[in-house]
């Protein structure tokens, strides 16, 4: 029996019977095939449960990067009372009370001194010569574990220790932004005394030696993460440090068009000029093209999105053709998402440019209208509300229901309205 049958297993009634096994097996959600396929020291359920009572869990130790965290510390580490043993925190010149509030919120925490050199995995690295047994959390001082998922993450570490001795793989919990996107191959757990190393200035992975991305477990614990707010972005200058150590990467490694991801997705002002736009398209297009990864890796792991990124542009672009090359190779890559909302996006503007030309056309024969066509004329101008409804043309929707009205028509746009109306009560409900 492999984990992945085991894990199959949960989902047949009496396939793994009630026990602490089974309810740690449950917080695991996806991993890498290789692990999938891993062989287990016993086919019997009943079995693994048993030794796994009497497992003894290995230690956790959070790794939290801090500079000037006074007011963020307490919270993260408080939240992870449930789950380590033990809190290092890597500070990098602190001059406000970072150092006082971590001790009170967590007695005992471990505090290095290590000035900043420009280079976030040059920091979190530092942790493997501070720890050498168990396992190592990275925590960002602005991330908080929900209150609902304390415990978790230790279970999770337990069991994939129980079952997976002998393997060395990364753990990816969740994490969201604060009213914004869920992360969830975030790669921060790693063991302590396995060959993984954060890799990159900035935007920091854990690699193999030779550059390959190591196999990953993804676990159903969560992290809401504070630090993508608009005024926390805006007072900490994030944007600039972001682009500045992307750019940084560039210089150094040239040909890794990773950099050219990142400094142009970090980078790229959303207003930014046409020019601007078309210089980042062409850019970012000719370090990635279509080249598609053997597998992923640390000079290939942002390939493929880029092509979603390079969609981004060619719809700020109107680039049509752009599109359809992208779209094309995130469905091959197994995106069908990003695929589908970018081919939707053009066949969208295709059609409501259509719609709103129609809109237009209506309005090109109102000085035609004369008694004997006024029945018809009161049929397109109620063409033209529902066209303009359709369409976004707002400012036209009125005009051209009055206009219908006026001639005894404008029945089907009436039920329209009741129809929006009832719509927005629901939502405002």
């Amino acid at each position: 029996m492999n984990l992945s049958d085991l894990l199959d297993l949960l989902h047949v009634p009496g396939g793994v019977p009630a026990s602490a096994l089974a309810a740690d097996l449950a917080l695991i959600t996806s991993m890498s095939p290789e692990l999938a396929a891993a062989p287990l020291s016993s086919s019997d359920p009943a079995a693994l449960a048993a030794a796994y009572d009497a497992h003894r869990p290995r230690p956790v130790t959070a790794v939290v990067l801090t500079a000037n965290e006074e007011e963020r510390i307490a919270a993260c580490l408080t939240a992870l009372a449930d789950d380590v043993d033990g809190c290092l925190l890597i500070d990098s010149g602190s001059s406000d009370g970072t150092a006082e509030q971590a001790l009170r919120a967590r007695p005992g925490t471990r505090i290095l001194s290590a000035p900043w050199a420009d280079d976030f995995s040059r920091q979190r690295n530092l942790a493997f010569g501070e720890v050498t047994e168990g396992w190592l959390c990275h925590v960002d001082a602005d991330e908080v574990l929900v209150p609902s998922h304390a415990g978790r993450l230790r279970r999770a570490l337990s069991v994939l220790d129980h079952l997976l001795p002998g393997h060395d793989f990364v753990v990816s919990p969740v994490i969201a932004d604060h009213g914004g996107s869920v992360y969830t191959n975030t790669q921060r757990v790693l063991r302590a005394d396995g060959s993984f190393r954060f890799r990159g200035r900035v935007h920091e992975h854990p690699y193999a030696p030779g550059d390959f991305a190591p196999p990953r477990v993804q676990v159903d614990v969560r992290f809401d993460h504070f630090g993508y707010l608009p005024e926390v972005i805006e007072k900490r200058g994030k944007r600039e440090l972001y682009v500045r150590l992307d750019r940084l990467g560039r210089a150094e490694e040239p040909d890794n068009p990773k950099w050219v991801y990142y400094e142009v997705r970090d980078g790229l002002d959303p207003a930014a000029p046409e020019e601007e736009v078309r210089a980042a398209f062409a850019l970012l297009a000719s370090v990635t093209g279509d080249m598609v990864p053997d597998e992923p890796g640390y000079r290939t792991e942002r390939i493929v999105d880029s092509w979603s990124l390079l969609c981004e542009l060619a719809v700020r672009l109107g680039d049509t053709e752009a599109l359809r090359t992208y779209t094309g190779l995130l469905a091959g890559a197994g995106r069908t998402v990003e695929a589908t909302y970018y081919r939707t996006l053009v066949e969208a503007g295709r059609l409501l440019g259509r719609l709103s030309a129609l809109v237009d056309g209506i309005a090109s024969v109102e000085s035609a209208e004369e008694p004997a066509n006024r029945r018809l004329m009161a049929r397109l101008f109620e063409l033209q509300s529902t066209l303009a409804l359709a369409s976004g043309r707002y400012e036209t929707v009125l005009p051209a229901y009055r206009k219908a009205a006026e001639r005894g028509a404008g029945r089907s746009v009436t039920e329209d309205f009741a129809m929006l109306a009832r719509v927005l009560a629901e939502v405002d409900a």
